[in-house]
Protein backbone atom coordinates (compact mmCIF):
# COMPACT_ATOMS: atom_id res chain seq x y z
CA UNK A 1 0.00 0.00 0.00
CA UNK A 2 0.96 3.92 -0.49
CA UNK A 3 1.04 6.28 2.10
CA UNK A 4 0.50 9.16 -0.94
CA UNK A 5 -2.22 6.59 -3.17
CA UNK A 6 -2.19 10.01 -5.82
CA UNK A 7 1.52 9.86 -6.85
CA UNK A 8 2.89 12.94 -6.22
CA UNK A 9 4.54 14.98 -3.67
CA UNK A 10 7.26 17.90 -3.30
CA UNK A 11 10.82 16.86 -3.33
CA UNK A 12 13.23 19.50 -1.52
CA UNK A 13 16.47 18.67 -1.45
CA UNK A 14 16.90 20.46 1.68
CA UNK A 15 14.19 18.35 3.99
CA UNK A 16 15.50 16.93 6.97
CA UNK A 17 12.65 14.22 6.42
CA UNK A 18 11.55 13.28 3.20
CA UNK A 19 8.46 11.16 3.01
CA UNK A 20 9.95 7.60 1.83
CA UNK A 21 6.47 7.10 -0.22
CA UNK A 22 7.85 8.04 -3.49
CA UNK A 23 10.77 7.69 -5.37
CA UNK A 24 14.08 9.33 -4.39
CA UNK A 25 16.29 11.72 -6.68
CA UNK A 26 19.76 12.29 -7.03
CA UNK A 27 21.43 16.48 -7.12
CA UNK A 28 20.73 16.56 -11.13
CA UNK A 29 16.93 15.83 -10.21
CA UNK A 30 17.09 12.41 -12.21
CA UNK A 31 15.14 9.14 -10.49
CA UNK A 32 17.57 6.81 -8.41
CA UNK A 33 17.67 3.93 -9.23
CA UNK A 34 17.13 0.63 -7.08
CA UNK A 35 20.03 -2.19 -7.47
CA UNK A 36 19.69 -4.54 -10.35
CA UNK A 37 16.51 -2.03 -11.59
CA UNK A 38 16.78 -1.92 -15.43
CA UNK A 39 15.21 1.52 -17.14
CA UNK A 40 12.84 0.29 -19.82
CA UNK A 41 11.13 3.63 -21.23
CA UNK A 42 11.84 7.19 -21.06
CA UNK A 43 9.95 10.18 -22.19
CA UNK A 44 8.65 13.84 -21.40
CA UNK A 45 5.18 13.52 -21.71
CA UNK A 46 1.78 15.51 -19.39
CA UNK A 47 0.81 13.74 -16.34
CA UNK A 48 -2.70 14.16 -14.50
CA UNK A 49 -4.37 12.19 -11.61
CA UNK A 50 -7.74 10.94 -11.74
CA UNK A 51 -10.85 9.25 -9.48
CA UNK A 52 -13.02 6.94 -11.16
CA UNK A 53 -15.91 6.11 -9.66
CA UNK A 54 -18.97 3.43 -10.28
CA UNK A 55 -19.16 1.66 -13.48
CA UNK A 56 -20.31 3.94 -16.22
CA UNK A 57 -19.42 6.78 -14.33
CA UNK A 58 -17.28 9.61 -15.14
CA UNK A 59 -13.96 9.87 -13.84
CA UNK A 60 -12.92 13.38 -11.72
CA UNK A 61 -9.46 14.91 -12.75
CA UNK A 62 -8.06 15.77 -9.23
CA UNK A 63 -4.81 17.52 -10.49
CA UNK A 64 -2.56 18.19 -13.09
CA UNK A 65 1.10 19.10 -13.46
CA UNK A 66 1.97 22.59 -14.97
CA UNK A 67 4.28 21.44 -18.01
CA UNK A 68 5.56 18.13 -18.70
CA UNK A 69 7.29 15.41 -17.12
CA UNK A 70 10.04 13.45 -17.00
CA UNK A 71 8.36 9.73 -16.65
CA UNK A 72 10.65 6.39 -16.45
CA UNK A 73 9.30 3.31 -16.94
CA UNK A 74 11.37 0.02 -15.42
CA UNK A 75 11.20 -3.37 -14.45
CA UNK A 76 10.07 -2.58 -10.99
CA UNK A 77 7.63 0.80 -11.60
CA UNK A 78 6.74 4.12 -13.48
CA UNK A 79 8.30 7.03 -11.57
CA UNK A 80 8.31 10.49 -12.62
CA UNK A 81 9.76 13.91 -11.69
CA UNK A 82 8.70 17.84 -12.76
CA UNK A 83 10.89 20.98 -12.30
CA UNK A 84 10.17 23.87 -10.83
CA UNK A 85 6.10 23.33 -10.41
CA UNK A 86 3.70 25.72 -8.94
CA UNK A 87 1.42 23.99 -6.31
CA UNK A 88 -1.20 26.53 -6.76
CA UNK A 89 -1.62 25.38 -10.07
CA UNK A 90 -2.14 21.59 -9.41
CA UNK A 91 -5.58 20.75 -9.55
CA UNK A 92 -7.01 24.10 -9.70
CA UNK A 93 -7.94 27.05 -6.90
CA UNK A 94 -10.47 24.29 -5.07
CA UNK A 95 -6.98 22.57 -3.59
CA UNK A 96 -5.88 24.31 -0.74
CA UNK A 97 -2.28 22.00 0.18
CA UNK A 98 -0.99 18.91 -1.19
CA UNK A 99 -3.02 17.08 1.50
CA UNK A 100 -6.30 17.30 -0.63
CA UNK A 101 -4.84 15.29 -3.38
CA UNK A 102 -3.28 12.63 -1.50
CA UNK A 103 -0.09 13.72 -0.10
CA UNK A 104 0.54 13.99 3.04
CA UNK A 105 1.90 17.81 3.66
CA UNK A 106 5.35 17.21 5.26
CA UNK A 107 7.56 19.30 6.96
CA UNK A 108 10.51 21.23 5.82
CA UNK A 109 12.81 23.98 6.26
CA UNK A 110 13.13 26.92 4.28
CA UNK A 111 14.88 26.83 1.08
CA UNK A 112 18.42 26.76 0.60
CA UNK A 113 19.68 28.39 -2.72
CA UNK A 114 17.27 28.49 -5.80
CA UNK A 115 14.40 27.06 -3.94
CA UNK A 116 12.95 24.91 -6.77
CA UNK A 117 10.27 22.41 -6.01
CA UNK A 118 10.05 19.25 -7.64
CA UNK A 119 6.61 17.25 -8.07
CA UNK A 120 7.83 13.30 -7.73
CA UNK A 121 5.23 10.20 -7.96
CA UNK A 122 5.76 6.80 -8.46
CA UNK A 123 3.92 3.67 -9.10
CA UNK A 124 5.17 0.77 -8.61
CA UNK A 125 4.03 -2.54 -10.52
CA UNK A 126 1.86 -4.41 -7.73
CA UNK A 127 -0.61 -1.76 -7.44
CA UNK A 128 -2.47 -1.37 -11.13
CA UNK A 129 -5.91 -3.05 -11.37
CA UNK A 130 -6.44 -2.27 -14.90
CA UNK A 131 -4.96 0.11 -17.91
CA UNK A 132 -6.96 2.02 -20.46
CA UNK A 133 -5.94 3.65 -23.82
CA UNK A 134 -8.20 6.16 -23.98
CA UNK A 135 -9.15 7.36 -27.57
CA UNK A 136 -10.29 10.87 -28.98
CA UNK A 137 -13.15 12.15 -28.32
CA UNK A 138 -12.43 13.45 -24.97
CA UNK A 139 -9.45 13.18 -23.32
CA UNK A 140 -6.45 11.07 -25.06
CA UNK A 141 -3.73 9.17 -23.43
CA UNK A 142 -3.05 5.45 -20.92
CA UNK A 143 -4.87 5.44 -17.85
CA UNK A 144 -3.23 3.42 -15.18
CA UNK A 145 -5.83 2.58 -12.45
CA UNK A 146 -4.82 1.08 -9.06
CA UNK A 147 -7.74 -0.67 -6.83
CA UNK A 148 -8.39 0.93 -3.60
CA UNK A 149 -9.99 0.01 -0.09
CA UNK A 150 -12.97 0.33 1.33
CA UNK A 151 -13.72 2.82 -1.73
CA UNK A 152 -15.42 2.06 -4.77
CA UNK A 153 -13.85 5.02 -5.85
CA UNK A 154 -10.04 3.99 -7.86
CA UNK A 155 -6.73 6.29 -7.94
CA UNK A 156 -5.24 6.59 -11.54
CA UNK A 157 -2.40 8.71 -13.27
CA UNK A 158 -3.12 9.70 -16.93
CA UNK A 159 -0.12 10.09 -19.39
CA UNK A 160 -0.78 11.63 -22.53
CA UNK A 161 1.09 13.67 -25.00
CA UNK A 162 5.24 14.56 -25.35
CA UNK A 163 6.84 11.28 -26.76
CA UNK A 164 3.82 9.44 -26.02
CA UNK A 165 2.00 9.94 -29.01
CA UNK A 166 -1.34 8.29 -29.73
CA UNK A 167 -0.12 6.52 -26.38
CA UNK A 168 -0.71 2.52 -27.80
CA UNK A 169 3.48 1.71 -27.57
CA UNK A 170 3.18 3.08 -23.68
CA UNK A 171 -0.14 1.45 -23.23
CA UNK A 172 2.00 -1.78 -24.28
CA UNK A 173 5.51 -1.37 -22.28
CA UNK A 174 3.03 -0.88 -19.07
CA UNK A 175 0.78 -3.69 -19.91
CA UNK A 176 3.51 -5.93 -20.35
CA UNK A 177 5.92 -4.98 -18.16
CA UNK A 178 3.44 -5.04 -15.09
CA UNK A 179 2.11 -8.58 -16.17
CA UNK A 180 5.99 -9.93 -16.27
CA UNK A 181 6.36 -8.22 -12.82
CA UNK A 182 3.63 -10.26 -11.20
CA UNK A 183 4.89 -13.41 -13.06
CA UNK A 184 8.42 -13.38 -11.82
CA UNK A 185 7.62 -12.08 -8.41
CA UNK A 186 4.92 -14.21 -6.82
CA UNK A 187 6.29 -13.42 -3.55
CA UNK A 188 4.44 -9.96 -3.65
CA UNK A 189 1.43 -10.80 -5.33
CA UNK A 190 -0.42 -13.52 -5.06
CA UNK A 191 -2.01 -15.37 -8.32
CA UNK A 192 -4.51 -18.12 -9.24
CA UNK A 193 -3.95 -20.23 -11.71
CA UNK A 194 -6.35 -18.73 -14.09
CA UNK A 195 -4.60 -14.78 -12.96
CA UNK A 196 -1.22 -16.48 -14.10
CA UNK A 197 -2.66 -17.74 -17.11
CA UNK A 198 -4.43 -13.82 -18.53
CA UNK A 199 -0.84 -12.29 -16.91
CA UNK A 200 0.99 -14.84 -19.45
CA UNK A 201 -1.71 -13.71 -22.40
CA UNK A 202 -0.75 -9.81 -21.47
CA UNK A 203 3.21 -10.08 -21.36
CA UNK A 204 3.22 -11.82 -24.80
CA UNK A 205 3.33 -10.07 -28.19
CA UNK A 206 -1.20 -10.21 -28.34
CA UNK A 207 -1.98 -6.31 -29.11
CA UNK A 208 -5.70 -6.63 -27.02
CA UNK A 209 -6.32 -3.03 -28.69
CA UNK A 210 -10.27 -3.95 -28.58
CA UNK A 211 -10.53 -4.29 -25.05
CA UNK A 212 -7.39 -1.55 -24.31
CA UNK A 213 -8.94 1.04 -26.32
CA UNK A 214 -12.14 0.50 -25.24
CA UNK A 215 -13.04 3.46 -22.33
CA UNK A 216 -15.67 1.46 -20.91
CA UNK A 217 -13.78 -2.32 -20.64
CA UNK A 218 -10.03 -1.36 -20.50
CA UNK A 219 -7.39 -4.62 -19.78
CA UNK A 220 -7.58 -6.24 -16.27
CA UNK A 221 -4.23 -6.41 -14.49
CA UNK A 222 -4.85 -9.57 -12.35
CA UNK A 223 -3.39 -10.03 -8.83
CA UNK A 224 -3.13 -6.21 -8.58
CA UNK A 225 -2.88 -4.81 -4.95
CA UNK A 226 -5.15 -2.14 -3.32
CA UNK A 227 -3.61 1.34 -2.37
CA UNK A 228 -5.34 3.38 1.06
CA UNK A 229 -6.02 6.86 0.78
CA UNK A 230 -4.44 9.17 3.32
CA UNK A 231 -7.31 12.22 3.36
CA UNK A 232 -11.01 11.44 4.09
CA UNK A 233 -11.79 13.93 1.23
CA UNK A 234 -10.60 11.44 -1.27
CA UNK A 235 -12.85 8.54 0.14
CA UNK A 236 -16.12 11.51 0.34
CA UNK A 237 -15.30 14.28 -1.67
CA UNK A 238 -18.39 14.24 -4.48
CA UNK A 239 -17.16 14.10 -8.04
CA UNK A 240 -18.48 16.04 -10.47
CA UNK A 241 -19.05 15.32 -14.00
CA UNK A 242 -16.08 16.72 -15.94
CA UNK A 243 -15.59 14.45 -18.62
CA UNK A 244 -16.91 12.48 -21.60
CA UNK A 245 -15.80 9.03 -21.13
CA UNK A 246 -16.98 6.24 -18.52
CA UNK A 247 -14.93 3.95 -16.89
CA UNK A 248 -15.67 -0.06 -16.81
CA UNK A 249 -16.11 -1.60 -12.96
CA UNK A 250 -15.47 -5.16 -11.87
CA UNK A 251 -16.59 -6.99 -14.81
CA UNK A 252 -14.16 -8.93 -16.37
CA UNK A 253 -11.66 -7.64 -19.45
Amino acid sequence: MSAAPFFIQPYRFDDPNPDDTGPTLDRHRAIVLDQGEEVLWRGRVTVAGYLTGQPGGQPERRWTLPRCADVTITDRRLAYVCDDWDLARVGGPRHRSVSVIGAPRPRRRPALGGGTRVATGQILWQWPWRLHLLPAPGPQGVLIVCDSMRSNRRPALMLSGGVAGDGRELALTVRRTISRFRLTNPDIVELSPRDRDALQLRAGTALLLDELTDPQRGVSLPGGLPVEFVNRDDYYHPAPVQQSWGLAGDGPA
